[in-house]
């Protein structure tokens, strides 16, 4: 099943399972396929949005016993780019922003949301939040651009 093979801890419904959206590399994923952390992306009922489990290993820390930010703005980007890829738009991301509200408990799941909120013509613009059921984590922003055909062939993919 992919990138699902080592999900040891993660919690999630697996009917709703979304494989890599993207082409990728045949050596796998940055995240997907990561060690250090564990993440599921997951259909969504909502219109131009998916979801997303995450698990973060004590590799991850930055501060002690936290999600290293960089990391945080890693899987924020992840879950944006493949929101894009899920629905059809082939990108690449331009400009991310990301806002730390909280800091990130290691050792914990934690659930992920990307929606596009807006489309103009090769721009498109996906947010994403790190949330469990008590609290928001962090927020992204970001400005995506669609792949051209030619930058699309170049990677040795079909659009």
């Amino acid at each position: 099943m992919g990138y699902m093979s080592t999900k040891k801890h993660l919690k999630f419904d697996q009917q709703l399972v979304v494989e890599k959206p993207y082409p990728g590399d045949s050596q796998g994923a940055f995240l997907l396929s990561s060690s250090q952390l564990e993440m599921v992306l997951l259909r969504s009922a909502q219109h131009h949005e998916l979801n997303a489990e995450v698990w973060f290993t004590a590799a991850t820390a930055g501060p002690p016993g936290h999600v290293h930010g960089g990391c945080q703005a890693a899987v924020l980007d992840e879950v944006m780019g493949s929101t894009g890829w899920a629905h059809g738009y082939g990108v690449v991301a331009a400009k991310i922003d990301v806002a730390f509200m909280e800091m990130v408990p290691v050792l914990r799941q934690y659930s992920m949301r990307g929606r596009i909120t807006s489309i103009d013509k090769r721009k498109i613009f996906i947010e994403a939040e790190l949330f469990d059921s008590e609290k928001v984590y962090a927020k992204s922003t970001g400005l995506f651009i669609v792949l051209t055909k030619e930058q699309m062939d170049s990677l040795g993919t079909k659009k």
